[in-house]
């Protein structure tokens, strides 16, 4: 016979006064304890604990400690039933031995019920990039099985230069092996897998140097003073840029979904696509002027004509599709573009968004007012992000210094 009892370690952490959690198995009146991933105060713990409620309500993250815990609890009644239908012997140190040898659980199914998870709430882009992961890995490893023990600092070395030998970037490599992080890590939550189990205690992420091309004010104003023939798919898409540039160097996904109900005189209001966040702010003229080209329809038309209403744009996949599709038409008019501009560069419509914060970067010295205008949720994203554009920022210095 079995029981399970979670309780706290004798003594607290040292210069601390928490108290590691820990599991109590006893088979046989003979018990083994077993160190889980958490501590807390001894007024925060409840013994006598009914359903599973063992952290009480005055920790701020009783919730999930305590949804952790009953998961640790249930792999130890499973682990027990299954070598008890096996036949085999059962102590509590075997016990023990079997459930702390979690990473013979599958790494692949883990990350799949992940991805199936985002699909169901409709988070789709997130979905997909963990897709293009899952199947990047089965390919390396040729099968459909990975165990999280497999993949250790020799794995992942391994992959990362198979990856560069099928010329993928660094940062787009940095991307795969984040998602993998992010799995083990939420592993280690669930309490599937120990904290010790994963990888990335020593394996460091080579993220390399994302290169945001952008332009100058003047090879704006190129783009902008380009004649284009009126009426023509090109002209928008030029309109559609540099109204990007001007509006705060909106994303791309939040031009093509603008619809006219998003202004009201002369002041932008709209939910960005990609963090879900109210944004709104007065346009600035030269914003209005490429708007007064079109003729304002009904609320809900687009301003810009490349997205319709005869699909359902309500089914996050369909969304998703019609966007990334509407991007690449936007993209393939773009390079036409700077042909026609004598711009030497590779024109997309992040280049917009990219030349905006540089620009600002180079006229405003006041990191919140920036972060706040690009819609980013902290300085720290936006200091991450102006990183790219340093090296002109050295070169401005030493022009400054030395002229």
């Amino acid at each position: 016979m079995a029981s399970f009892k979670i309780e706290l370690n004798h003594k607290p952490e040292k210069g601390q006064k928490e108290y590691v959690l820990f599991l109590r198995i006893t088979v046989n009146r003979k018990l083994s304890r077993l160190k889980l991933n958490y501590s807390v105060k001894q007024n925060q713990f409840n013994p006598k604990a009914k359903n599973s409620n063992f952290i009480r309500s005055n920790h701020p993250n009783h919730v999930k400690i305590n949804k952790y815990l009953e998961g640790k609890i249930s792999a130890a009644k499973e682990a027990y039933e299954a070598l008890e239908a096996d036949g085999k012997i059962v102590t509590a140190k075997i016990l023990k031995d079997k459930i702390t040898n979690s990473n013979s659980k599958d790494f692949l199914e883990y990350m799949k019920a992940h991805y199936e998870s985002l699909r169901s709430n409709n988070h789709i882009r997130t979905c997909k990039n963990y897709i293009t992961v899952y199947n990047s890995l089965m390919t390396f490893h040729k099968s459909e099985s990975l165990l999280f023990k497999e993949i250790d600092k020799d794995f992942l070395k391994e992959y990362e230069e198979q990856l560069l030998k099928k010329s993928k970037k660094q940062t787009t490599i940095a991307g795969y092996i984040n998602k993998i992080r992010a799995t083990f890590n939420r592993a280690i939550g669930d309490g599937i897998i120990q904290h010790a189990d994963s990888p990335f205690l020593t394996y460091k992420i080579k993220h390399g140097v994302v290169n945001k091309e952008r332009l100058s004010i003047t090879e704006i104003a190129l783009i902008e003073n380009l004649d284009l023939p009126k009426l023509q798919k090109i002209h928008h898409v030029r309109n559609a840029f540099i109204f990007a540039f001007y509006a705060a160097g909106m994303r791309v996904s939040d031009v093509l979904m603008l619809k006219f109900r998003n202004i009201n005189e002369g002041r932008l209001s709209y939910v960005m696509n990609k963090t879900k966040k109210q944004h709104s702010f007065t346009l600035p003229k030269q914003a209005v002027g490429i708007l007064d080209q079109y003729e304002k329809g009904e609320p809900d038309d687009f301003v810009f004509p490349f997205m319709t209403n005869r699909v359902n744009l309500n089914d996050p996949a369909i969304l998703h599709g019609q966007l990334g599709a509407k991007t690449a038409f936007l993209n393939k008019m773009l390079k036409k573009i700077a042909t026609k501009a004598e711009i030497d560069i590779n024109l997309t419509t992040h280049t917009a968004r990219h030349s905006f914060a540089d620009y600002a970067r180079q006229n405003s010295d006041n990191l919140y007012n920036l972060s706040k205008t690009l819609g980013h949720s902290s300085l720290n994203v936006t200091q991450a992000y102006l990183a790219a554009f340093d090296e002109k920022a050295v070169d401005d210095t030493l022009k400054t210094i030395f002229q």
